[in-house]
């Protein structure tokens, strides 16, 4: 009898144990996929967390989404993550893309925008439900701050920045008209698109706030929070060579201002803007400057945020 019940004993300790690791291993799953943690962190047992995360997720994509009109060149991002990184998927250019980006983005687990200045509001609106959703974005210069308001192939409205107002179009004119006289009986219409019936502001989602382009020459990159995750392990103050223009930003949020960019000993703008709050939204990375400049903080950065 006592034979057995110490073998029932270490059966069930057996049991317990088994059960307190896949406990342990879907307590580090959860934690990834809200961006609590980066399971590559972890000592020892890390790399095969994660080879079981992507057995149970798939292995995470990146897009490049691009036009051909803004600061930054595309083709060699593109060129510096397909040489370095095996994960490289896919690029779109947005001018060309119709509708179903929203159905799109879902395939990814990092968008990157560049070199893509003009951005109509319906695509701003699929971008912010992408990172609301989950997705992780990495935004460069002034991507996405000039978009139009067509009606019947015209344009009415040209806007400029990340602030996207609704417009209004008088049915009898065919001319802009105050939305706030929009009424039973009134001439004066919201558009039909769902998207420009309402107000999008996506300066809140990438954290900071679009003011100029400006011309520059040799600027230095200052890393002023050398802890943050995204510029970890790289030199505090450096040249950033082949750099001639960069994107005027204010950071007004409670975003991480983690890297300037200094045009003199005296003036010095945001280069580095890190908007990540653990939680089911994704993380999001603002670069003034085009990324592909400092591959030493670009590619560990994607490495880490296809996740």
């Amino acid at each position: 009898m006592y034979v057995e019940a110490s073998g029932g004993s270490q059966a069930r300790v057996i049991v317990n144990v088994v059960v307190v690791v896949f406990l342990v291993i879907g307590m580090f799953m959860v934690l990834q996929y809200f961006h609590f943690i980066y399971l590559r962190d972890v000592p020892v047992i890390g790399g095969w967390l994660m080879d079981v995360y992507e057995q149970i997720f798939g292995i995470p994509k990146v897009l490049i989404l691009h036009g051909e009109d803004s600061i930054g060149d595309w083709t060699e991002l593109r060129s510096v993550l397909s040489h370095h990184l095996f994960f490289y998927s896919e690029d779109i250019d947005v001018d060309k893309y119709g509708a179903g980006l929203g159905e799109k983005l879902k395939e990814f687990g990092l968008v990157i925008v560049e070199d893509a200045r003009r951005l109509d509001k319906d695509k701003l609106i699929n971008l912010d439900d992408y990172v609301k959703g989950g997705g992780n974005l990495i935004w460069v210069g002034d991507a996405g701050t000039i978009g139009k308001v067509e009606f019947k192939d015209e344009v009415i409205a040209t806007q400029t920045g990340w602030l996207r107002d609704i417009v209004c179009i008088d049915k009898e004119t065919l001319l802009r008209c105050d939305c706030k006289s929009v009424k039973n009986g009134s001439s004066c219409k919201f558009l039909p698109e769902k998207a420009e019936q309402i107000q999008e502001d996506f300066s809140e989602v990438l954290g900071v706030r679009f003011i100029e382009n400006i011309e520059v020459d040799n600027p230095r990159l200052e890393i002023l929070d050398s802890r943050n995750w995204v510029v970890s392990g790289v030199n505090k103050s450096y040249e950033i060579k082949g750099v001639y223009r960069i994107s005027r930003v204010s950071n007004e949020y409670t975003t991480a201002l983690v890297a300037n960019v200094n045009i003199t000993k005296k003036k010095a703008y945001p280069a580095i803007v890190v908007n990540d709050n653990p939680g089911s939204s994704g993380m999001v990375v603002y670069f003034a400057y085009p990324p592909e400049k400092t591959p030493e903080i670009l590619l560990p950065l994607v490495r880490r945020m296809r996740y």
